[in-house]
């Protein structure tokens, strides 16, 4: 387990108090680069999430819930595009290095699609699409967690997040799409 000498201290930044703790996750949670199988599938989640898992997520709504799916993807567009209209700020306001770029204990991954860690863009979108579904359609709630879950840890086991970047996008992507489906599709 790391200390606070551990902790690379050449990177420090403004999230210290965090970035201990946040530290000792990322580390723990690091794929080693002779675990092809486990990176090969994380890097394959983290691809999933740069868009081409909305394909099949759409097409399941539309198939399982046709005279829902207007609704369920009204919100979902509505809630991504309002997130991502505030999260590039977001971003760089909090300009939090990856652990990728901290240290170099992470496997090889694909290029993250910007440069800073807060909060996990991937999973606040991942979030904000599944909301309206897991609120139409409670009974989608396992899939809908398992399916989080696997981009969650994809995005730490990559280096390309600490926990606390998951659980600020979760709450983003929760809160903002949690509140425009309910008051859209109540």
């Amino acid at each position: 387990m790391l200390n606070d000498k551990e902790f690379p201290s050449h990177r420090r930044s403004g999230w210290d108090k965090m970035g201990v703790i946040d530290w000792r996750i990322a580390h723990a949670l690091a794929l080693r680069p002779d675990r092809r199988v486990p990176v090969a599938a994380a890097n394959v989640m983290s691809r999933l999430g740069n868009g081409p898992i909305y394909l099949p997520i759409v097409g399941a709504v539309i198939y399982f819930h046709p005279h829902e799916a207007a609704t369920i993807i009204l919100c979902a567009a509505a809630s991504i595009l309002l997130l991502h209209s505030v999260y590039p700020l977001v971003k760089r306001i909090a300009a939090r290095p990856r652990p990728r770029d901290v240290a170099p204990h992470f496997a090889d991954s694909i290029p993250p699609l910007d440069k800073y860690s807060f909060p996990s863009g991937h999973v606040m979108t991942l979030t904000a699409a599944l909301t309206p579904i897991v609120h139409t359609a409670p009974r989608t709630w396992p899939l809908g967690v398992a399916v989080w879950a696997a981009m969650a840890w994809s995005r730490l086991a990559t280096g390309d997040h600490y926990a606390s970047d998951v659980a600020a996008g979760t709450l983003m992507g929760a809160l903002v799409s949690g509140l425009l489906t309910y008051w859209i599709a109540s």
